[in-house]
């Protein structure tokens, strides 16, 4: 049963070139308590209500994590894999993780000691695809592979593509839509 308190992170590989197969989760503990000289020890495990399985769909995670001497948090990188994910329908891959107690810390906050990270590979068709690329510019019916190539051209983020459609983008947002209307010409889906 998921707390409220929890941490959800939200992740989506499908807007990212193909050639990019991980990702970083960057999850930060925090210490509740006094600084200590020494480096502290926790532990944090996967919850069995994960539907992501371990070596498939992330990294192993570090079995061993430390908060520095004298520091009050420590990022704990979650790396995700993309690899084993479908890229036409959502798997609903859910990674839970939890905090245990350990000699050097307890769980002073319980209700705080849960983050859930779902992700996926999906690449959906954007509402504004057929309205303004389809109507104005001559795009071809959606596909995954056509928006992953214009998106190619904006950094892989669909924001730069909307912030595009106002008049001083209008133009480089044509010719880069006609650039993908030669390609899939040239090179038919």
């Amino acid at each position: 049963i998921e707390n409220a308190a929890d941490t959800l992170f939200d992740y989506s590989f499908g807007t990212q070139p193909s050639s990019m197969t991980t990702y970083t989760v960057n999850v930060r503990v925090m210490l509740a308590g006094r600084l200590k000289k020494e480096p502290q020890h926790f532990k944090v495990v996967a919850d069995p209500s994960s539907t992501a399985k371990e070596g498939i769909h992330y990294q192993p995670l570090d079995n061993d994590p430390v908060i520095p001497a004298d520091s009050g948090s420590v990022v704990f990188p979650v790396v995700l894999i993309r690899e084993n994910l479908s890229d036409t329908h959502n798997d609903s891959i859910r990674l839970s993780l939890r905090l245990q107690p350990t000699a050097d810390l307890g769980l002073r906050f319980p209700d705080k000691t849960k983050v859930s990270i779902t992700y996926n590979n999906v690449l959906t068709k954007p509402s504004w695809w057929d309205s303004y690329l389809v109507a104005y510019f001559g795009m071809p019916p959606y596909t995954p592979a056509k928006y992953r190539m214009l998106l190619s051209f904006y950094n892989s983020d669909p924001r730069e593509i909307e912030r595009a459609m106002n008049r001083t983008g209008m133009a480089q947002l044509y010719r880069n839509v006609q650039k993908v209307i030669a390609y899939f010409r040239e090179h038919p889906e």
